[in-house]
């Protein structure tokens, strides 16, 4: 049950941040830089802050990254100036994260990770699905962010409540 809990909760993320950038598509430029007072500035800079902190962790997790090395590994902004260098970026990291999750387990999920927090000098120990629930929850706040930035445009994303997913998937099996 966990991982159809996790499972779930991924796929949500990917279906809420297409409509994230389906909303944002048609903006201009100086719409997606423009500063707000919730998030990471930007519309562009909240999502790739998004989709650097959901990559980092993920690296720890499939291998390719320690654990020290994932937290100091973000996405430079000036390497992905546009929304469609942005959603590039997440497209990849999407690739790897559906990697990741089908290659798993129950018991998977029940695996310990050991690191030492760079900022705090704090080692600590986490369960793999703690920090997937965390991931997917620290997504649900940058993109609700970025989606109130959007309304402020008139280019609203829409329902994002996680509800919104179940009962589109439900109607696409009756018909």
């Amino acid at each position: 049950m966990t991982l159809e809990l996790i499972r779930s909760l991924y796929e949500y993320g990917r279906w809420a941040d297409e409509r994230i950038f389906e909303a944002a598509e048609g903006l201009t430029s100086e719409q997606l830089e423009t500063p707000s007072i919730a998030g990471h500035g930007s519309i562009r800079e909240t999502m790739l802050h998004l989709i650097s902190a959901h990559r980092g962790w993920l690296s720890w997790w499939d291998g390719s990254m320690t654990g020290e090395e994932s937290m100091q590994a973000g996405l430079e902004s000036a390497d992905y100036p546009s929304l469609a260098s942005v959603k590039s970026v997440w497209n990849d990291v999407q690739r790897q994260t559906w990697a990741f999750i089908d290659g798993l387990n129950e018991a998977d999920l029940e695996r310990d990770y050991t690191t030492t927090i760079t900022w705090t000098g704090q080692t600590v120990t986490l369960r793999l699905w703690q920090m997937m629930t965390h991931v997917a929850n620290h997504g649900t706040q940058h993109r609700s962010e970025a989606a109130a930035m959007l309304t402020a445009f008139d280019r609203s994303p829409g329902y994002l409540d996680l509800i919104q997913l179940f009962m589109q998937r439900q109607a696409t099996a009756q018909t």
